[in-house]
């Protein structure tokens, strides 16, 4: 079989992550899910060529320390055929949810089209829940209708990040809990951490109370193919 046909079977796949996974750093989860699919006698695509190959794995968006995940999208290389009949997909995600930590299972996995844009350029948006007290309150006070800016470290560089824009809805029905829709991926990305700073600085949320509340990235949603 060619390479280039094997690279063709893909699988797009949702998994949620909860308890003490949620610490695990991405490459963490990379490496968490190779060694499962190992164990599962999953079969991988490995890169060619490459003086360190690598399987085929790509998380659609990698996630920060600490958020917990409901359904979060990877997709995977296979190095054989469905039509083979080599592959029952079915099973093949019981033998990889056995494999994996009970904090980490796959909820859902379907074979998809190659070709076109990458997972990672197909991701639009994220929702997500907070779960603090007085989170609601925090954002009302924060988010106006005015601009709201936050300066970003990263790499010993200090940039100002506009935060307004990148939300594309919020839900504040309940003080304790504050759900919110917003940019993701590789345009108008909204950092979390980002987020809860303004809550900080702008809205009154205690230090505390920040550090303490519970992230739960309950979606990411996917533009066309």
């Amino acid at each position: 079989m060619d390479v280039s046909d094997l690279q063709q079977n893909r699988v797009l796949f949702h998994y949620a992550r909860t308890g003490s996974t949620i610490w695990l750093a991405h490459l963490d989860m990379v490496r968490l899910f190779s060694r499962a699919m190992n164990r599962a006698a999953w079969p991988l695509y490995w890169s060619e060529g490459a003086y360190n190959p690598r399987p085929d794995i790509v998380f659609g968006l990698p996630a920060g320390c600490g958020i917990e995940l409901e359904r979060d999208p990877v997709e995977v290389g296979l190095a054989t055929s469905p039509d083979e009949g080599s592959f029952d997909l079915e099973e093949a995600v019981l033998r990889l949810n056995a494999a994996l930590p009970e904090s980490v299972q796959v909820t859902e996995a379907n074979y998809t089209e190659s070709g076109g844009k990458s997972l990672m350029a197909r991701v639009c948006a994220a929702r997500y829940r907070i779960e603090a007290p007085g989170v609601s309150s925090a954002y009302r006070k924060t988010f106006t209708g005015a601009p709201v800016t936050v300066e970003h470290v990263r790499k010993k560089r200090t940039t100002s990040v506009e935060l307004m824009s990148k939300i594309m809805d919020a839900d504040v029905v309940y003080d304790d809990v504050l759900r919110i829709t917003c940019g993701a991926g590789s345009v108008n990305h909204l950092r979390i951490n980002l987020l809860l700073k303004a809550l900080i600085r702008d809205g009154g949320l205690s230090p505390e109370v920040a550090a303490g509340a519970r992230l739960i990235r309950e979606a990411v949603f996917m533009g066309t193919v």
